[in-house]
């Protein structure tokens, strides 16, 4: 055993927990009707794709990276499934009253964002 080993196998335990942490709050989300958006998960995989190696010491592939991003893809795979269950109807009078709306420059909009929410 070397003397790296250890620290291997605490990393490893520290990265099991922090999925299962990950895990936890994603299922408290989504008790509580919270919708994850695309951002979310493109942003965990650009900082996985970031800070992790996609090959170990000696050639091999870090399995840890892969089954990582391959666990972010099948959330996605299963949100992009469960969007298909939704059946939404147009209601008109809804588009109606839309589609009357004033439409806004691109300076307006940003006058009225202002008001409302002012920069600090």
């Amino acid at each position: 055993m070397t003397r790296e080993a250890p620290s291997k196998f605490v990393t490893q335990e520290i990265n099991t927990q922090k999925t299962q942490e990950r895990q936890q709050q994603q299922q408290q989300q989504q008790q509580k009707g919270v919708v994850p958006y695309l951002r979310t998960f493109l942003s965990e995989l650009l900082m996985m794709h970031l800070t992790m190696e996609d090959y170990l010491e000696g050639g091999e592939i870090n399995l840890r990276k892969r089954n990582a991003e391959y666990e972010i893809m099948r959330e996605i795979l299963l949100l992009q499934v469960a969007a298909n269950n939704y059946n939404l109807n147009p209601n008109e009078q809804f588009g109606a009253w839309f589609r009357d709306m004033e439409r806004l420059s691109e300076n307006e909009s940003y006058i009225l964002s202002c008001q409302l929410e002012p920069r600090s």
